[in-house]
């Protein structure tokens, strides 16, 4: 088992006609496998599902029809982001699908390449390199890229698109919930910022009152404040409070529950031992409990 999925984890397939890459299993998409970055959503899928095509997937949408039963707040959330991420697919109906060996020089398959061939002809987003460099698990990063892209369900994305009634922030309770203010800008998550950076004792990075330009904009200008040894510590950091921000939005967004500052910050110290332990270790340079 253990072969098998560090074999996975190090072929990458190149799109092209969709009859060979797997849907649900390969790792064919710029998150990675979607069992990987939605599993509440594969938990949903009917086994025998599991390894339709790709091509055979986004016939007609074929995939929805492979899942089954109800789906929870996270899972629908993972179904949401999935089908914005879809959008952007197309097939070459005259080439095969290509499966490339990332390990090799001729495989040609790195962060960087992904990044290149995403934006291939088109002038790079700011904060996209970054993000596929980032020390963080692919979710996170596929996460933040979606952000970078204005993509999340934000209560203002819904209700502009009639979802819901209104657009207020489910933290704060006081603005409208935009990704730009949701990230920094929020009364709420400005606190949570200043506290987690006082950890390390750099608390002055913490985003000022009154700021709207968003987190990106903000993680851009504000790493370069922070020493060269500790920006990838920074960087990840970043990732990481972004992630469990959007989680608990969607935690009261969808499922009526409610952690108090204290407890999202204890959650986010969970997480970032997690993330430590499982080899993300840059960001124990800055992740320091107290």
């Amino acid at each position: 088992r253990e072969v098998h999925d560090r074999f996975q984890d190090s072929v990458r397939i190149v799109l092209g006609d969709g009859g060979d890459a797997l849907f649900w299993l390969d790792n064919w998409l710029p998150a990675g496998p979607i069992k990987e970055f939605a599993p509440a959503l594969f938990q949903a899928v009917r086994p025998m599902r599991r390894k339709r095509t790709v091509r055979d997937a986004l016939l007609d949408h074929t995939w929805v029809r492979d899942i089954g039963g109800g789906l929870s707040a996270t899972a629908l959330a993972e179904y949401a982001s999935l089908w914005d991420m879809l959008l952007d697919v197309q097939l070459d109906h005259s080439t095969p699908d290509r499966f490339v060996w990332k390990w090799s020089a001729s495989g040609v398959f790195s962060c960087a390449s992904a990044y290149a061939s995403m934006f291939d002809g088109t002038a790079p987003l700011i904060g996209a390199k970054e993000i596929w460099k980032t020390s963080a698990p692919p979710k996170v990063r596929f996460f933040m890229w979606l952000l970078l892209h204005g993509r999340l369900w934000t209560a203002h994305r819904r209700w502009r698109h009639g979802l819901q009634p209104a657009a207020t922030c489910v933290l704060c309770e006081q603005e409208d919930e935009s990704q730009e203010h949701l990230f920094v800008a929020c009364a709420i998550t400005r606190e949570l910022w200043f506290r987690i950076l006082s950890w390390a004792g750099a608390q002055q990075l913490a985003p000022p009152p009154g700021g709207s330009t968003g987190v990106i904009v903000w993680w851009m200008d504000t790493r370069l404040r922070v020493p060269s040894s500790r920006r990838g510590a920074f960087d990840s950091l970043v990732l990481l409070v972004s992630w469990e921000v959007w989680k608990e939005r969607n935690r009261r967004t969808f499922d009526g529950n409610c952690l108090n500052l204290s407890q999202l910050l204890q959650r986010i110290k969970d997480e970032g031992e997690e993330w430590i332990g499982a080899g993300f270790s840059k960001l124990a340079a800055m992740f320091v409990e107290t």
